[in-house]
Protein backbone atom coordinates (compact mmCIF):
# COMPACT_ATOMS: atom_id res chain seq x y z
CA UNK A 1 0.00 0.00 0.00
CA UNK A 2 2.85 2.39 0.86
CA UNK A 3 4.40 1.64 -2.53
CA UNK A 4 1.11 2.45 -4.28
CA UNK A 5 0.87 5.80 -2.48
CA UNK A 6 4.47 6.58 -3.43
CA UNK A 7 3.81 5.74 -7.09
CA UNK A 8 0.67 7.91 -7.13
CA UNK A 9 2.40 10.82 -5.42
CA UNK A 10 5.38 10.58 -7.76
CA UNK A 11 3.09 10.46 -10.78
CA UNK A 12 1.15 13.53 -9.67
CA UNK A 13 4.36 15.44 -8.98
CA UNK A 14 5.57 14.59 -12.46
CA UNK A 15 2.29 15.73 -14.01
CA UNK A 16 2.37 19.06 -12.22
CA UNK A 17 5.96 19.57 -13.40
CA UNK A 18 4.95 18.77 -16.97
CA UNK A 19 2.19 21.35 -16.83
CA UNK A 20 4.69 24.19 -16.60
CA UNK A 21 4.53 27.13 -14.24
CA UNK A 22 1.88 29.88 -14.51
CA UNK A 23 2.69 33.36 -15.69
CA UNK A 24 4.62 35.39 -13.15
CA UNK A 25 1.68 37.79 -12.66
CA UNK A 26 -0.86 35.02 -12.02
CA UNK A 27 -1.56 34.01 -8.40
CA UNK A 28 -0.21 30.56 -7.61
CA UNK A 29 -2.71 27.71 -7.40
CA UNK A 30 -1.95 24.36 -5.80
CA UNK A 31 -3.89 21.33 -7.08
CA UNK A 32 -5.29 18.66 -4.78
CA UNK A 33 -7.48 15.60 -5.21
CA UNK A 34 -11.18 16.31 -4.70
CA UNK A 35 -12.32 14.43 -1.61
CA UNK A 36 -14.99 14.77 1.05
CA UNK A 37 -14.76 13.97 4.74
CA UNK A 38 -16.17 10.66 5.96
CA UNK A 39 -18.80 12.51 8.01
CA UNK A 40 -19.92 14.49 4.96
CA UNK A 41 -20.18 11.35 2.84
CA UNK A 42 -22.23 9.55 5.49
CA UNK A 43 -24.57 12.52 5.85
CA UNK A 44 -25.07 12.64 2.07
CA UNK A 45 -25.80 8.91 2.00
CA UNK A 46 -28.40 9.20 4.77
CA UNK A 47 -30.15 12.04 2.96
CA UNK A 48 -30.26 10.14 -0.33
CA UNK A 49 -31.49 6.93 1.32
CA UNK A 50 -34.26 8.89 3.06
CA UNK A 51 -35.40 10.15 -0.34
CA UNK A 52 -35.42 6.66 -1.85
CA UNK A 53 -37.38 5.19 1.06
CA UNK A 54 -39.87 8.05 0.82
CA UNK A 55 -40.60 7.38 -2.85
CA UNK A 56 -40.16 3.59 -3.23
CA UNK A 57 -41.79 0.70 -1.37
CA UNK A 58 -39.64 -1.90 0.37
CA UNK A 59 -39.10 -4.96 -1.78
CA UNK A 60 -38.95 -3.00 -5.06
CA UNK A 61 -36.04 -1.86 -7.21
CA UNK A 62 -34.97 1.79 -7.19
CA UNK A 63 -32.48 3.53 -9.46
CA UNK A 64 -29.30 4.57 -7.66
CA UNK A 65 -30.07 8.18 -8.49
CA UNK A 66 -28.43 10.99 -6.59
CA UNK A 67 -29.68 14.52 -7.25
CA UNK A 68 -27.99 16.79 -4.69
CA UNK A 69 -29.98 19.69 -3.23
CA UNK A 70 -28.32 23.05 -2.58
CA UNK A 71 -27.76 21.93 1.03
CA UNK A 72 -26.06 18.77 -0.27
CA UNK A 73 -23.93 20.81 -2.66
CA UNK A 74 -22.81 23.06 0.19
CA UNK A 75 -21.78 19.95 2.14
CA UNK A 76 -19.76 18.90 -0.93
CA UNK A 77 -17.98 22.27 -1.02
CA UNK A 78 -19.87 23.34 -4.15
CA UNK A 79 -21.97 26.45 -4.86
CA UNK A 80 -25.71 26.26 -5.57
CA UNK A 81 -27.28 24.56 -8.57
CA UNK A 82 -28.11 27.98 -9.99
CA UNK A 83 -24.45 28.96 -9.97
CA UNK A 84 -23.13 25.63 -11.26
CA UNK A 85 -25.58 25.47 -14.19
CA UNK A 86 -25.18 29.12 -15.15
CA UNK A 87 -22.40 28.29 -17.62
CA UNK A 88 -20.47 25.44 -19.25
CA UNK A 89 -16.88 24.32 -18.57
CA UNK A 90 -15.10 23.60 -21.88
CA UNK A 91 -11.79 24.34 -20.12
CA UNK A 92 -10.83 23.50 -16.52
CA UNK A 93 -12.59 26.16 -14.46
CA UNK A 94 -12.27 26.84 -10.75
CA UNK A 95 -15.60 27.66 -9.10
CA UNK A 96 -15.79 29.43 -5.75
CA UNK A 97 -18.66 29.12 -3.31
CA UNK A 98 -19.65 32.73 -3.93
CA UNK A 99 -20.07 32.04 -7.65
CA UNK A 100 -16.81 33.33 -9.14
CA UNK A 101 -15.27 31.45 -12.09
CA UNK A 102 -11.64 31.25 -13.17
CA UNK A 103 -10.16 29.17 -15.97
CA UNK A 104 -6.95 27.41 -14.95
CA UNK A 105 -4.16 25.36 -16.53
CA UNK A 106 -4.29 21.90 -14.98
CA UNK A 107 -1.41 19.41 -15.13
CA UNK A 108 -1.49 17.47 -18.39
CA UNK A 109 -3.56 14.50 -17.16
CA UNK A 110 -4.65 15.60 -13.71
CA UNK A 111 -8.27 14.50 -13.83
CA UNK A 112 -8.88 12.67 -10.58
CA UNK A 113 -10.72 9.35 -10.72
CA UNK A 114 -10.31 8.41 -7.06
CA UNK A 115 -7.68 8.08 -4.36
CA UNK A 116 -4.36 7.55 -6.14
CA UNK A 117 -6.05 7.26 -9.57
CA UNK A 118 -6.01 9.74 -12.42
CA UNK A 119 -7.75 9.91 -15.77
CA UNK A 120 -11.19 9.36 -17.28
CA UNK A 121 -11.69 5.69 -16.41
CA UNK A 122 -14.02 3.07 -14.87
CA UNK A 123 -15.18 4.31 -11.46
CA UNK A 124 -14.40 8.01 -12.00
CA UNK A 125 -16.78 10.58 -10.54
CA UNK A 126 -19.37 11.88 -13.03
CA UNK A 127 -21.17 15.18 -12.50
CA UNK A 128 -24.27 16.12 -14.54
CA UNK A 129 -25.10 19.82 -14.92
CA UNK A 130 -28.02 19.90 -17.34
CA UNK A 131 -31.43 21.52 -17.47
CA UNK A 132 -30.83 23.53 -14.33
CA UNK A 133 -30.41 20.41 -12.16
CA UNK A 134 -27.47 18.50 -10.69
CA UNK A 135 -26.78 14.77 -10.86
CA UNK A 136 -24.05 12.62 -9.30
CA UNK A 137 -23.06 9.32 -10.92
CA UNK A 138 -19.93 7.24 -11.63
CA UNK A 139 -18.43 5.94 -14.88
CA UNK A 140 -18.42 2.33 -16.05
CA UNK A 141 -16.39 0.78 -18.89
CA UNK A 142 -14.49 2.30 -21.81
CA UNK A 143 -15.49 1.40 -25.37
CA UNK A 144 -13.84 2.03 -28.74
CA UNK A 145 -10.12 2.44 -29.45
CA UNK A 146 -7.37 4.99 -28.68
CA UNK A 147 -8.31 8.41 -30.01
CA UNK A 148 -11.95 7.41 -30.35
CA UNK A 149 -12.93 6.31 -26.84
CA UNK A 150 -16.41 6.45 -25.29
CA UNK A 151 -17.27 5.60 -21.70
CA UNK A 152 -20.46 4.03 -20.37
CA UNK A 153 -22.65 4.90 -17.41
CA UNK A 154 -26.30 4.46 -16.38
CA UNK A 155 -28.95 5.67 -18.80
CA UNK A 156 -30.83 7.45 -16.04
CA UNK A 157 -27.74 9.61 -15.46
CA UNK A 158 -28.27 11.55 -18.69
CA UNK A 159 -30.13 11.69 -21.98
CA UNK A 160 -28.72 12.05 -25.50
CA UNK A 161 -27.19 15.49 -25.94
CA UNK A 162 -26.49 16.08 -22.23
CA UNK A 163 -23.01 17.24 -21.23
CA UNK A 164 -20.83 15.10 -18.96
CA UNK A 165 -18.63 16.88 -16.41
CA UNK A 166 -15.90 15.82 -13.99
CA UNK A 167 -14.65 17.43 -10.81
CA UNK A 168 -11.09 17.50 -12.09
CA UNK A 169 -9.42 18.67 -8.89
CA UNK A 170 -9.52 21.05 -5.96
CA UNK A 171 -7.66 24.31 -6.51
CA UNK A 172 -6.00 25.77 -3.42
CA UNK A 173 -6.02 29.51 -4.06
CA UNK A 174 -5.17 31.94 -1.25
CA UNK A 175 -5.80 29.23 1.33
CA UNK A 176 -9.29 28.28 0.06
CA UNK A 177 -10.11 24.97 -1.65
CA UNK A 178 -12.34 25.36 -4.72
CA UNK A 179 -13.55 22.63 -7.14
CA UNK A 180 -12.26 22.68 -10.72
CA UNK A 181 -14.87 21.50 -13.24
CA UNK A 182 -14.36 20.24 -16.79
CA UNK A 183 -16.91 19.30 -19.48
CA UNK A 184 -15.28 16.26 -21.08
CA UNK A 185 -17.98 14.70 -23.25
CA UNK A 186 -21.56 14.42 -24.51
CA UNK A 187 -24.11 11.63 -24.08
CA UNK A 188 -24.30 9.96 -27.52
CA UNK A 189 -26.58 7.03 -26.58
CA UNK A 190 -28.93 6.56 -23.64
CA UNK A 191 -31.74 4.21 -22.68
CA UNK A 192 -33.57 4.28 -19.35
CA UNK A 193 -36.19 1.50 -19.30
CA UNK A 194 -35.60 -0.16 -15.93
CA UNK A 195 -33.32 -2.89 -14.59
CA UNK A 196 -31.35 -4.48 -17.42
CA UNK A 197 -32.24 -1.70 -19.86
CA UNK A 198 -30.43 1.23 -18.28
CA UNK A 199 -27.20 2.30 -19.98
CA UNK A 200 -25.59 5.20 -21.79
CA UNK A 201 -22.45 5.99 -23.78
CA UNK A 202 -20.60 9.28 -23.41
CA UNK A 203 -18.64 10.48 -26.43
CA UNK A 204 -15.36 11.83 -25.01
CA UNK A 205 -14.15 14.99 -26.68
CA UNK A 206 -11.02 14.73 -28.80
CA UNK A 207 -9.16 17.25 -26.64
CA UNK A 208 -9.46 14.90 -23.65
CA UNK A 209 -8.88 11.51 -25.30
CA UNK A 210 -5.38 11.46 -23.79
CA UNK A 211 -6.98 11.40 -20.33
CA UNK A 212 -8.74 8.09 -21.00
CA UNK A 213 -7.68 4.71 -19.65
CA UNK A 214 -9.87 1.56 -19.90
CA UNK A 215 -8.25 0.16 -16.72
CA UNK A 216 -10.43 0.16 -13.60
CA UNK A 217 -8.87 1.92 -10.65
CA UNK A 218 -7.46 -0.47 -7.99
CA UNK A 219 -8.82 -3.71 -9.54
CA UNK A 220 -7.50 -3.55 -13.10
CA UNK A 221 -9.23 -5.01 -16.14
CA UNK A 222 -11.64 -5.52 -17.75
CA UNK A 223 -10.29 -8.25 -19.99
CA UNK A 224 -13.09 -9.36 -22.26
CA UNK A 225 -16.76 -9.66 -21.36
CA UNK A 226 -18.65 -12.06 -19.10
CA UNK A 227 -21.43 -13.64 -21.22
CA UNK A 228 -22.71 -16.65 -19.23
CA UNK A 229 -26.36 -16.56 -18.06
CA UNK A 230 -28.22 -18.38 -15.30
CA UNK A 231 -29.37 -18.02 -11.70
CA UNK A 232 -27.18 -19.41 -8.95
CA UNK A 233 -29.20 -18.05 -6.06
CA UNK A 234 -32.73 -17.17 -5.11
CA UNK A 235 -33.69 -14.51 -2.62
CA UNK A 236 -36.71 -13.49 -0.59
CA UNK A 237 -37.42 -10.69 1.84
CA UNK A 238 -37.67 -11.32 5.58
CA UNK A 239 -37.93 -9.09 8.62
CA UNK A 240 -34.17 -9.41 9.12
CA UNK A 241 -33.33 -8.47 5.54
CA UNK A 242 -32.82 -10.43 2.31
CA UNK A 243 -32.59 -14.22 2.58
CA UNK A 244 -30.43 -15.82 -0.08
CA UNK A 245 -30.60 -19.48 -1.16
CA UNK A 246 -27.44 -20.49 -3.00
CA UNK A 247 -27.03 -23.25 -5.58
CA UNK A 248 -23.45 -22.67 -6.75
CA UNK A 249 -22.27 -23.26 -10.30
CA UNK A 250 -18.47 -23.03 -10.70
CA UNK A 251 -18.75 -20.49 -13.53
CA UNK A 252 -21.82 -18.61 -12.31
CA UNK A 253 -20.63 -18.14 -8.73
CA UNK A 254 -18.61 -15.05 -9.47
CA UNK A 255 -17.09 -12.48 -7.16
CA UNK A 256 -18.03 -9.02 -8.41
CA UNK A 257 -15.45 -6.24 -8.07
CA UNK A 258 -16.30 -2.61 -8.69
CA UNK A 259 -15.11 0.91 -8.02
CA UNK A 260 -17.28 4.00 -7.68
CA UNK A 261 -18.05 7.21 -5.85
CA UNK A 262 -21.07 6.20 -3.78
CA UNK A 263 -21.92 8.26 -0.71
CA UNK A 264 -20.92 7.08 2.74
CA UNK A 265 -18.37 4.45 1.71
CA UNK A 266 -15.29 6.50 0.90
CA UNK A 267 -14.24 10.11 0.51
CA UNK A 268 -12.34 9.69 -2.75
CA UNK A 269 -13.75 6.63 -4.48
CA UNK A 270 -13.60 3.13 -3.05
CA UNK A 271 -12.91 -0.40 -4.32
CA UNK A 272 -15.52 -2.95 -3.21
CA UNK A 273 -16.51 -6.56 -3.84
CA UNK A 274 -19.73 -8.58 -3.76
CA UNK A 275 -21.11 -11.97 -4.78
CA UNK A 276 -23.21 -12.59 -7.88
CA UNK A 277 -26.63 -14.20 -7.40
CA UNK A 278 -28.15 -14.06 -10.91
CA UNK A 279 -27.12 -13.50 -14.52
CA UNK A 280 -30.10 -12.66 -16.74
CA UNK A 281 -29.93 -12.02 -20.45
CA UNK A 282 -29.87 -8.26 -19.90
CA UNK A 283 -29.41 -7.79 -16.14
CA UNK A 284 -27.26 -9.09 -13.28
CA UNK A 285 -27.69 -9.04 -9.48
CA UNK A 286 -25.23 -9.30 -6.62
CA UNK A 287 -24.98 -8.75 -2.87
CA UNK A 288 -22.51 -6.24 -1.50
CA UNK A 289 -21.95 -2.56 -0.73
CA UNK A 290 -23.45 0.00 -3.09
CA UNK A 291 -25.05 3.38 -2.39
CA UNK A 292 -26.44 6.42 -4.26
CA UNK A 293 -23.66 8.01 -6.29
CA UNK A 294 -22.39 4.60 -7.43
CA UNK A 295 -25.00 4.65 -10.18
CA UNK A 296 -23.33 4.12 -13.54
CA UNK A 297 -20.16 2.57 -12.10
CA UNK A 298 -18.79 -0.56 -13.71
CA UNK A 299 -18.50 -4.08 -12.31
CA UNK A 300 -16.06 -6.80 -13.35
CA UNK A 301 -16.05 -10.49 -12.50
CA UNK A 302 -13.00 -11.64 -10.57
CA UNK A 303 -12.82 -14.80 -12.69
CA UNK A 304 -14.52 -15.42 -16.05
CA UNK A 305 -17.10 -17.48 -17.90
CA UNK A 306 -14.41 -19.90 -19.08
CA UNK A 307 -11.63 -21.62 -17.15
CA UNK A 308 -8.59 -19.36 -16.94
CA UNK A 309 -10.38 -16.12 -17.85
CA UNK A 310 -10.09 -13.24 -15.37
CA UNK A 311 -11.50 -9.79 -14.68
CA UNK A 312 -14.21 -9.79 -17.35
CA UNK A 313 -16.65 -6.88 -17.72
CA UNK A 314 -19.92 -7.71 -15.93
CA UNK A 315 -21.98 -4.58 -16.44
CA UNK A 316 -23.19 -1.21 -15.19
CA UNK A 317 -24.48 -0.80 -11.63
CA UNK A 318 -27.84 0.96 -11.81
CA UNK A 319 -30.39 -0.22 -9.19
CA UNK A 320 -30.70 -1.17 -5.52
CA UNK A 321 -33.23 -3.45 -3.83
CA UNK A 322 -35.14 -1.20 -1.44
CA UNK A 323 -34.88 -2.08 2.25
CA UNK A 324 -33.68 -0.33 5.44
CA UNK A 325 -30.23 -1.97 5.17
CA UNK A 326 -29.48 0.67 2.56
CA UNK A 327 -28.68 2.96 5.49
CA UNK A 328 -25.66 0.75 6.16
CA UNK A 329 -24.72 0.70 2.48
CA UNK A 330 -25.34 -3.05 2.03
CA UNK A 331 -27.96 -5.09 0.23
CA UNK A 332 -28.84 -6.50 -3.18
CA UNK A 333 -27.79 -4.58 -6.24
CA UNK A 334 -28.74 -4.89 -9.88
CA UNK A 335 -27.43 -3.59 -13.15
CA UNK A 336 -27.40 -3.74 -16.91
CA UNK A 337 -25.04 -6.28 -18.42
CA UNK A 338 -22.11 -5.03 -20.47
CA UNK A 339 -23.37 -7.21 -23.32
CA UNK A 340 -26.29 -4.76 -23.79
CA UNK A 341 -24.06 -1.80 -24.69
CA UNK A 342 -23.94 -1.47 -28.47
CA UNK A 343 -20.24 -0.74 -28.81
CA UNK A 344 -16.89 -2.56 -28.74
CA UNK A 345 -15.42 -2.99 -25.26
CA UNK A 346 -11.89 -1.67 -24.76
CA UNK A 347 -9.71 -4.00 -22.69
CA UNK A 348 -7.99 -2.61 -19.64
CA UNK A 349 -4.67 -3.74 -18.24
CA UNK A 350 -4.39 -6.43 -15.58
CA UNK A 351 -2.14 -4.31 -13.38
CA UNK A 352 -3.90 -1.10 -12.22
CA UNK A 353 -1.83 2.06 -12.35
CA UNK A 354 -2.38 5.69 -11.29
CA UNK A 355 -2.14 7.49 -14.64
CA UNK A 356 -2.90 6.60 -18.29
CA UNK A 357 0.39 5.21 -19.63
CA UNK A 358 0.63 2.90 -22.64
CA UNK A 359 2.80 -0.21 -22.65
CA UNK A 360 2.15 -1.36 -19.08
CA UNK A 361 1.04 -5.00 -18.51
Amino acid sequence: MARRRLVAATALAALITLAGSPAASAPRIGFHEYTLSKDAMCELRDRMVDRILATHEEGTWAPLEMAPSDDDLALMGLPSAEVLTSRRYPRPTMVTRDGAFREVDLPAVASFAGTGCFGIRPGAWLLLLNGGSIGWCSMAHVYGSPGGYDISTAGHCGKVGDTATIIAAFGNHAGALNPILLDFGTFAKSTDAGLGKDWALIDIRSAFQHLVTPTMCFWGGPRGMYTKTGALAGFSWTGQGPKVTVTPDPLLAQTIVHYGHGTGVGPGGTPRAGEAIAWGASHFMFTGVLTPGDSGSGSNTLAGDTIGATMEAAGINTHIYVDPLMRKGIGIMGGTRATQVTATLANGQIVPYPVPVSGLP
